[in-house]
């Protein structure tokens, strides 16, 4: 069977334990984190050519949004929130074209805002502020209720289509 076509219609981000603290008017775009495995380069002595190795681990995610005007909320609490990692809601709703249903998104981080970079401003326009999000130590991504990815650093684990993909290293570990 032929794969839906995902349209995004509409994004937001907040804090999670605030529900009421949308960026859902001045929101500008979003940016998932990238999905991508550690790769480990290696060229054997005696070998034709070299090789990347993929590992059971995931590269640091970065994951970013942008506002019009400035987000006050994010520069009073700029980086840690009195030493706490912040936990957000990156949201999103998907239209399928095919059925004409939406479709909800969340994705759920704990990290910090680690830059804040302000566009430049040219009267008559909105200021266009990016706001990028480092030492992420949680991260889910669930549609339509199904979790999709979760990945903890200090859980460790990663689970992916509902399969613990490191559970085998746990027990390897006695962990």
């Amino acid at each position: 069977m032929a794969q839906d076509i995902l349209i995004i219609e509409e994004v937001d981000v907040r804090r999670a334990d605030d529900p009421d603290d949308t960026r859902v008017f001045s929101i500008n775009k979003m940016g998932l984190p990238s999905l991508k495995r550690k790769e480990a380069e290696h060229t054997p002595g005696g070998g034709v050519g070299t090789i990347n190795f993929l590992l059971p681990m995931a590269d640091a995610f970065e994951p970013k949004f942008a506002v019009k005007g400035l987000d006050l909320d994010v520069l009073r609490k700029f980086g840690f929130t009195a030493g706490v990692f912040d936990k957000w809601t990156f949201a999103a709703s998907l239209r399928n074209k095919r059925t004409n249903k939406l479709v909800p998104v969340r994705t759920t981080i704990q990290g910090i805002v680690s830059e804040w970079a302000p566009g430049e401003h040219t009267p008559g326009e909105l200021l266009d502020c990016d706001h990028t999000l480092k030492e992420v130590r949680y991260v889910d991504l669930v549609i339509d209720g199904e979790e999709i990815f979760a990945w903890s650093f200090y859980g460790r684990f990663w689970r992916s289509g509902g399969v613990d993909l490191f559970a085998e290293y746990r027990t390897a570990l006695g962990a």
